[in-house]
């Protein structure tokens, strides 16, 4: 199975809080860049992700907005589990839970923030977490017996 982890698009630097930051133009056509290379390479015959795993941010909520603009989600949860302070070792074995209680999920998204994507990825691969720019994204193939996977790809453009 495929799980693919996201940063969210670029955002605005003022809000009200930091869990209000909108996502900027720039992040806006950054996540649909993202999106279309996701469904190019990765969902071509069939858009649909299995599972989304989603920061309840407004900038990741957003985000998850430009991606289902071309795929369907068949679940979606939000979860405070990956907000930029959270343990990545707990929301990988959620993970791990929700994957063993619905084994039809073949494709997970999760859509978060730095540093946890980053953490999160060292935690599903024992490597040495990687830098995520906006938008980028961690293409991991996960064996569910194992709980462990390996980077097949990792996105990192620039879109603008």
């Amino acid at each position: 199975m495929k799980i693919f982890v996201m940063r969210h698009g670029d955002a605005h630097l003022a809000a009200s809080s930091d869990m209000q930051r909108p996502l900027s133009p720039i992040g806006e056509s950054e996540a649909a860049h993202a999106t279309a290379w996701l469904r190019e390479f990765y969902f071509a015959e069939h858009p649909n992700i299995d599972y989304a795993m989603v920061s309840p941010y407004l900038r990741t909520k957003q985000t998850l907005t430009k991606i289902t603009e071309q795929f369907t989600v068949t679940r979606t949860e939000y979860t405070r589990d990956i907000i930029p302070s959270a343990s990545a070792a707990i929301a990988h074995d959620y993970m791990d839970t929700v994957l063993s209680l619905h084994p039809e999920i073949n494709s997970v998204l999760l859509v978060a923030h730095m540093p946890f994507v980053s953490y999160f990825v060292e935690s599903l691969t024992q490597l040495t977490p990687p830098l995520f720019a906006t938008a980028s994204i961690a293409v991991i193939e996960y064996d569910k017996s194992l709980s462990k996977g390996y980077i097949l790809e990792h996105k990192q453009v620039y879109f603008t």
